[in-house]
């Protein structure tokens, strides 16, 4: 049976479409793609299991408004009454006997998961001569772009980067006119383990928040067409799918502009440390402290 994933913008793909998986840039055979697209990036999957039946999985708390509209034209144009929905995270599937019903049931629930994200995010530039020397770890990063004249060498930076900054880091560098990420620290954890395994290779807006990554690449591609290093004081609140929530954060970021040795090429590193002081709630500060372990 053919399954059909509508993504967060509302196309329609094969779910076994090497095409799909190349422009995720998912290599691995034996990883579960169709689970995390359904997880963490709002997909909706739909499968044909009879002339007027069909299975929809989709997550509540992270389908895009896009992939549900078009699921539903998908399942009107097919003709189908009759459906079974499931989610990822349950094991009870639930049945309805005609469209009318699926679709009050998908919209009461997205309804209900929807939660606003408060407070907005921000990023507040910061002088460098002036506020890079008051961090050790981020003050470090800082002489040693100086002192490698801007030319990024992984085996300068090996001691530094896990050490002083916990391996909270992201290189990134332009491929086909994509910031695409290239390498990622071990400490850059609020994405969870399987985002982060497979983050390389991915452009760096395809977080699974979405709305955040977009937003980070904005700065990351300021910081490309002047070529200077940024500092900044950044504060927001970050969906974390794989968790089924949401963290609020402030954090001091410091990107760094590198020409890669190996190829020539430009590159990007991005650093942050977490300012634990500034943390307002308890549930962050222990989310917090779980990332930092």
């Amino acid at each position: 049976m053919q399954t059909i994933v509508m993504d967060d913008r509302g196309h329609a793909w094969d779910a076994r479409s090497p095409v799909l998986r190349s422009l995720l840039h998912c290599s691995i055979p034996d990883f579960d793609s169709l689970t995390y697209l359904i997880g963490n990036l709002g997909f909706v999957a739909v499968t044909k299991i009879a002339p007027n039946a069909a299975r929809i999985r989709f997550q509540p708390e992270t389908a895009s408004q896009a992939s549900v509209a078009a699921a539903l034209y998908f399942l009107a144009d097919m003709g189908i009454e009759r459906t079974v929905i499931s989610h990822p995270d349950q094991f009870a599937e639930k049945m309805f006997p005609s469209l009318a019903q699926t679709i009050a049931y998908i919209a009461e629930q997205v309804t209900t998961n929807y939660q606003p994200i408060f407070p907005v995010l921000t990023s507040i530039e910061q002088p460098l001569d002036m506020h890079a020397n008051s961090d050790e770890a981020l003050s470090s990063l800082f002489a040693r772009w100086i002192d490698s004249r801007q030319a990024y060498d992984s085996t300068t930076l090996a001691s530094l980067l896990p050490e002083s900054l916990r391996a909270r880091f992201i290189l990134v560098e332009p491929v086909n006119e994509r910031l695409t990420i290239t390498d990622v620290g071990s400490g850059f954890e609020i994405f969870g383990e399987t985002w982060q395994k497979n983050a390389r290779g991915l452009p760096i807006e395809e977080t699974p928040d979405y709305d955040y990554g977009l937003w980070v690449q904005g700065i990351y591609r300021r910081v490309a067409e002047t070529w200077q290093p940024r500092l900044d004081e950044v504060d927001a609140t970050i969906r974390r799918p794989h968790r089924n929530d949401r963290i609020h954060l402030r954090y001091r970021r410091l990107i760094v502009p590198f020409t890669c040795k190996k190829h020539g090429g430009a590159c990007f590193l991005g650093a942050s440390v977490i300012d634990f002081r500034e943390q307002k709630f308890a549930s962050d500060r222990l989310a917090i402290e779980e990332l930092s372990m």
